[in-house]
C-alpha cells in the first residue's frame, strides 16, 4: 500500500491488522520508520508482511502505474491526468477500482487563546493569499498571522486548495510548509498567531473555527454533519486498485474495509465511518414549505447520493450505500418510508433546476426498486436550493445530491 499520509500513518496499519485477524493470523506485529509501517504476521503457516509506505496522495497512482503497490491510499479523488496515466489498466474512478472507506474534514484551527471563531472561506481563502496577514483585521489582536500550509504532494494540501482556491496552485511567499498534519498542530498549540487546516481527527487541543459559505450558517465540524457530507471542506478517504485485476488478498481486505466490521476500526481511530445513522436536523427558517415540515418531524439519514463528476450516473460510493441503506432498513427497530429530496447545481433556469433535481431523486429511487427492492418511497424536489459551494468546479458534485429522509 502506498500514498496518503493521512490514510497511511494509522488507519491503513488498523484495517491491516483487522484483516488479518479477521484471516486468523496470529503474532502480527507493526514496525515503523517515519512514515513507513510494515505489518507482519504468521498466516497458514508462513510470515507474511505488508509494506505501507505514506508518502503523499500523488504517490499512490505512481505506485500503481510503475506496479510497486497493489493498493493507492488517497485523501482525495483521482485527477484526471492520473485517470490518463492509468486508462490502460481501465476507469480508475469505477466502483471496481475506487474504494471510498471514510469520511474526514479539513478544520482550520487555530491556537486556543485565539477569539477569532468563525471565518468565511472568502477571508481563508485571502489569508492564504497573504491579502489577509494581521488578526486585527478580522477583529482580533495586533498578532501577525502565519498560515500553515501542506507540502505539494500531500493529497490535504490538493483538497484544501481546490475547495479554498478552485485549483492547486503554488504557496504564496509569508506561508510556512509543514511536512504533515503532526507539525501543522504542534506549531497550531505554540503560535498564537498560528492558522491551519488538519484532518478532524487530528484537532485535540486546538480551537476549531466555525466556516461560512454563501448564505449558509457559520459551521463548526461535527461527526454528524461531515457525515452528510454537508460541511464545506468535507472529504473522502479512498483506496485504489487496478480495475480488471483480480488478487485474493487486495479484493478481500478492501471487502473488509467497507464491510461493517472495517468501518468500525475507521471510527476507532478519529475518521467518520459510512455506517448510517440517524439525524436530528435544524429546519432552515427560509427552506420551502415541504423541506421545513420535514426536518421539523422526520430525521435525516447520514447517506447523501452524489453523481460521477455531476453526470447522471450514482458514483462510486453511492452505489455502494445503496446496499447499506438497504441493510439499514432491514435492521430498522420500527416500520419507515423514506423521502428522497433532490437537489442540483443553480441553472440560469429554475424550473431546469427543478426539473434536473427531481431527476436525480428519481435515480435513486429507480435503483433502490429495482436493485434492493425498496419501493417505499416520495420524491421530493428543490432544485437549487441551500447549495453547498459557490466554487464553480466543485458545484456539479457538492451541490447536486439526494438527501435521505425517514418518516
Amino acid at each position: 500500500m502506498t500514498g496518503s499520509n493521512t490514510v497511511g500513518a494509522e488507519l491503513a496499519p488498523l484495517l491491516v491488522k483487522g484483516y488479518l485477524q479477521s484471516l486468523g493470523a496470529t503474532d502480527i506485529e507493526q514496525r515503523s520508520e517515519g512514515v513507513r509501517h510494515w505489518i507482519s504476521a504468521q498466516l497458514e503457516g508462513r510470515r507474511v508482511e505488508v509494506p505501507i509506505l505514506a508518502l503523499g496522495s500523488s504517490t499512490s497512482f505512481k505506485a500503481l502505474n510503475e506496479d510497486s503497490a497493489d493498493i493507492g491510499m488517497a485523501s482525495r479523488r483521482i485527477k484526471r491526468k492520473e485517470m490518463q496515466m492509468l486508462a490502460r489498466f481501465g476507469d480508475l474512478a469505477g466502483a471496481e477500482a475506487e474504494h471510498v472507506v471514510g469520511l474526514d474534514t479539513l478544520t482550520i484551527g487555530v491556537h486556543p487563546s485565539n477569539p477569532i471563531a468563525h471565518l468565511t472561506m472568502d477571508q481563508v481563502r485571502q489569508i492564504y493569499e497573504r491579502k489577509i496577514s494581521n488578526w486585527q483585521e478580522l477583529g482580533g489582536p495586533d498578532l501577525p498571522i502565519r498560515p500553515l500550509h501542506r507540502d505539494i504532494e500531500s493529497g490535504t494540501r490538493t483538497t484544501f486548495d481546490e475547495d479554498v482556491f478552485g485549483e492547486s496552485r503554488p504557496a504564496e511567499p509569508g506561508v510556512y510548509e509543514v511536512s504533515g498534519n503532526a507539525e501543522t498542530r504542534q506549531i497550531v498549540l505554540r503560535d498564537l498567531g498560528a492558522i491551519g487546516y488538519l484532518p478532524f481527527a487530528h484537532t485535540q487541543g486546538i480551537k476549531k473555527v466555525a466556516l461560512k459559505v454563501g448564505d449558509l450558517a457559520a459551521i463548526v465540524p461535527d461527526r454528524g454533519i461531515i457525515a452528510t457530507e454537508d460541511f464545506p471542506l468535507t472529504r473522502r478517504l479512498f483506496l485504489y486498485k487496478k480495475p480488471g485485476q483480480y488478487k485474493l488478498h487486495v479484493d478481500s481486505f478492501l471487502h473488509f474495509a467497507e464491510s461493517p466490521e472495517g468501518q468500525k476500526l475507521v471510527a476507532d481511530i478519529g475518521f467518520i465511518n459510512l455506517t448510517p445513522v440517524a439525524l436530528k436536523m435544524t429546519p432552515y427558517p427560509n427552506a420551502p414549505e415541504a423541506y421545513r415540515a420535514l426536518m421539523t418531524s422526520g430525521e435525516r439519514l447520514s447517506i447523501s447520493f452524489r453523481f460521477a463528476n455531476g453526470s447522471s450516473e450514482l458514483d462510486s460510493r453511492a452505489l455502494k450505500d445503496l446496499r447499506r441503506l438497504e441493510s439499514y432498513m432491514e435492521q430498522a427497530d420500527r416500520e419507515l418510508s423514506l423521502t428522497l429530496v433532490g437537489f442540483s447545481d443553480q441553472k440560469s433556469n429554475n424550473n431546469i433546476a427543478d426539473i434536473i433535481s427531481r431527476f436525480r431523486a428519481l435515480k435513486v429511487q429507480g435503483a433502490l426498486l429495482r436493485d434492493h427492492q425498496l419501493g417505499d418511497s416520495r420524491i421530493l424536489a428543490l432544485g437549487a436550493f441551500a447549495p453547498l459551494t459557490a466554487d464553480r468546479g466543485q458545484a456539479p458534485v457538492k451541490n447536486s445530491r439526494v438527501e435521505v429522509w425517514l418518516n
